[in-house]
């Protein structure tokens, strides 16, 4: 499965979607907050990044977002998010949307 690295300011939040993609077969790496996402993905070599859009430490507009207007999945998009998610979500749905998005992994690749 993949290696995801989450970055939810929110505790709530994060052990719920932690929980579903683990749960799932993911390895999954939480973070809380934007000054550690470049150290970690570095670490982690991650297949896909879920990025909430309002840290407190930083801007960061790709997948998760409780911002509920035209704009923010617009921007996210024209950054180079593949997908967006509106909170509140349901686990199931971004659990689908991990495993549309992240490729099958390469022969010899955990």
């Amino acid at each position: 499965m993949a290696r995801v690295l989450l970055v939810e300011d929110e505790p709530n939040i994060a052990s719920i979607i932690v929980f579903k993609l683990e749960r799932e077969g993911h390895q999954v790496r939480w973070e809380s907050s934007a000054s550690t996402v470049l150290d970690a993905a570095r670490t982690t070599q991650p297949d896909l990044v879920l990025l909430d859009s309002s840290l407190p430490d930083g801007d960061a507009f790709i997948l998760l977002s409780a911002l509920c207007d035209a704009v923010t999945p617009n921007r996210a998009l024209a950054a180079g998010a593949l997908a967006t998610v509106e909170k509140p979500f349901k686990p199931t749905q971004l659990a689908r949307l991990v495993a549309q998005l992240v490729p099958a992994p390469a022969a010899g690749r955990p």
